[in-house]
């Protein structure tokens, strides 16, 4: 028996003893043991230790006898895996990451493949940063390789538990190191740990700021990421001017169902598309549904209007609003209620029109009586002969001394 053969076997039994207990109870040593045989296995064939190449080990793990056919099935899977990877065309690093975004690839795929750990950091960089607030794959890279560059992922991890991380000696390090987004990072963790009993995103008011409102429609949704620990997220284009622009907006799974209720048909399709995906507990996390590819077009949100807000975070201890185009949804408002809240939007500015006319009138009704005008010309030139007319532009021009 050759040497992959050997390896592969007791990859084999470390693993059937780790799987028959709690990973708690199996022991970190243990663990630790089944990664680095994934490695040397996977490094063998010159492959990244990514998710796509370690499911080639964990389905052959999972069969319930070993034997020699077996052993030279997972061999040739190997050779033919690392044979389609390294024949691939070249890609720069950058290449990659604007490829990964585009095609919705899993962080633990994409983080090997760029040499970097699946690190919390590295996972919230890709997954959070770059898919679902649309920075850029240059930001993410330009980070990923400072991280790198400094061997922080320890310290991060620590920091990560320090319950007032910003007066802690590690991070001032790390932003003399210049990485940007540990902030950003730390308060997500935290967001996490709240929000992990209901699973449920904290509003606007229990973090602690007050976001700036505007309502959008006409979205076009090309994909939908989810999964059943997360809140789901929309990506499409909006119309900006002319031409459109990229958006990502984060809501709840009752707010998604809203939408897609009152999309016609393709809502109803989505809706199903979703539920079945969510019932399949072996299904790849995070779940992508991309609407175009799946569905012929993408879904229009041609029936509702909503009322977004973009997420703020703390920076040198001021609510700063993010920059990139991400959004939380606060409200969905049909074309009716929009309607009637634009009228009443529309009478209230109006009527503080009006009362800004009548407060006026009093300015004018000064003027008259200087100039020796006797009080009840000056009241009927100003138009404030009716009494109670009178007391109320007195009293609106009192509130802007």
């Amino acid at each position: 028996m050759d040497q992959l053969k050997l390896k592969l076997q007791e990859y084999y039994q470390h693993y059937q003893q780790l799987d028959k207990k709690p990973r708690k109870a199996a022991g970190t040593a243990v663990n630790n043991r089944v990664e680095e045989m994934e490695s040397d296995i996977l490094t063998q064939f010159g492959l990244p230790v990514s998710k796509r190449f370690v499911q080639i080990l964990h389905d052959f793990v999972h069969h319930s006898v070993v034997n020699d056919q077996l052993l030279d099935y997972v061999s040739r899977k190997l050779r033919t895996a690392a044979r389609r990877y390294l024949l691939s065309p070249v890609m720069s690093d950058l290449d990659q990451l604007t490829q990964a975004r585009d095609q919705k690839k899993s962080p633990y795929d994409v983080l090997p493949e760029l040499g970097c750990p699946v690190h919390d950091y590295a996972i919230f960089l890709v997954g959070e940063l770059l898919y679902r607030r649309n920075m850029t794959p240059q930001d993410i890279l330009d980070e990923l390789k400072r991280v790198q560059l400094h061997r922080a992922w320890e310290d991060l991890q620590v920091l990560g538990k320090v319950h007032n991380y910003s007066s802690h000696e590690l991070y001032a390090k790390l932003k003399k190191q210049g990485l940007r987004f540990v902030d950003d990072f730390i308060q997500q963790l935290r967001r996490q740990e709240v929000a992990k009993p209901q699973n449920k995103r904290l509003t606007p008011a229990e973090e602690g700021y007050k976001p700036n409102y505007q309502t959008i429609s006409k979205v076009q949704i090309e994909d939908i990421v989810f999964d059943d620990k997360t809140t789901p997220s929309l990506f499409g284009k909006i119309r900006s001017g002319r031409s459109y622009s990229r958006i990502t907006i984060g809501l709840e799974f009752s707010e998604l169902n809203q939408l897609l209720m009152s999309s016609g048909e393709l809502g109803v399709e989505i809706s199903n598309a979703i539920k079945k995906r969510l019932a399949n507990r072996s299904a790849e996390k995070p779940m992508v549904i991309d609407i175009k590819a799946e569905f012929g077009e993408p879904l229009k949100l041609d029936n509702c209007y909503l009322e977004v807000y973009k997420p703020q975070h703390k920076e040198d201890g001021k609510w700063t609003e993010d920059k990139d185009a991400f959004y939380f949804v606060d409200k969905i408002l049909s074309k009716k209620e929009f309607d009637k809240k634009a009228k009443e939007a529309e009478v209230k500015t109006k009527i503080q029109e009006c009362l800004e006319l009548i407060g006026g009138s009093y300015v004018y009704y000064q003027r008259l009586r200087r100039l020796g005008i006797t009080d009840d010309e000056a009241k009927l030139r100003a138009g404030l002969q009716d009494e109670l007319l009178f007391k109320l532009s007195f009293y609106l021009n009192k509130l802007k001394d």
